[in-house]
């Protein structure tokens, strides 16, 4: 065997290795931001400012169990849930993201393979009602999203979603209105 070929098969051996360093770096590099993302928008969203609200709620999001460092998947809820109530359209595009199992924004490779292990809880049906209001909320890409998050849904789902609208009431937010079990 040639140098050449012996180079090219230890660089295909140590590849993984590589990516899951990238990887590591990318995801320490993502905490640092959602860190300062939370610490400038935290008094105006004690305040009671919804934009504030949802930075807060988008940078705590989403922890794979209850809670791991700075993100707190119920706490963002809690957050988003504030904001939302404001008539803040991100904050309810976002709560469906939440509520449809999808919470990894972005090129998180660490995160996203943790989440496909470990699974989300999901409400499907939910989701599609909060896409619902944040399309009433202005948001942009609200109504295409649940049209085609409405293509998906089997059967009960899509009672589930007529149901939440047509009730007249505030949707259920807050992670344990949604999730009891």
């Amino acid at each position: 065997m040639n140098t050449i070929a012996v180079v090219r098969i230890v660089a295909l051996l140590a590849l993984p290795a590589l990516a899951g360093c990238a990887g590591v770096a990318m995801e320490g590099a993502n905490v640092t931001k959602d860190q300062v993302v939370y610490d400038r928008n935290l008094p105006a969203a004690r305040a009671g400012d919804p934009k504030a609200q949802y930075k807060v709620g988008e940078a705590q999001c989403c922890s794979l169990g209850d809670q791991q460092g700075l993100y707190d998947t119920r706490a963002a809820v809690e957050w988003l849930c504030r904001s939302s109530a404001q008539g803040y359209a991100p904050a309810s595009q976002k709560l469906a993201q939440i509520y449809s199992g999808d919470v990894v924004d972005g090129v998180r490779v660490l995160r996203r393979l943790a989440e496909g292990v470990s699974g989300r809880p999901e409400d499907r049906g939910l989701s599609y009602a909060w896409l619902r209001v944040a399309e009433t909320q202005g948001a942009a890409d609200a109504k295409s999203d649940a049209t085609e998050l409405w293509s998906d849904l089997d059967d009960a789902e899509r009672n589930r979603a007529r149901q939440l609208l047509a009730k007249g009431q505030p949707l259920p937010c807050r992670w344990e209105e949604v999730f009891t079990r």
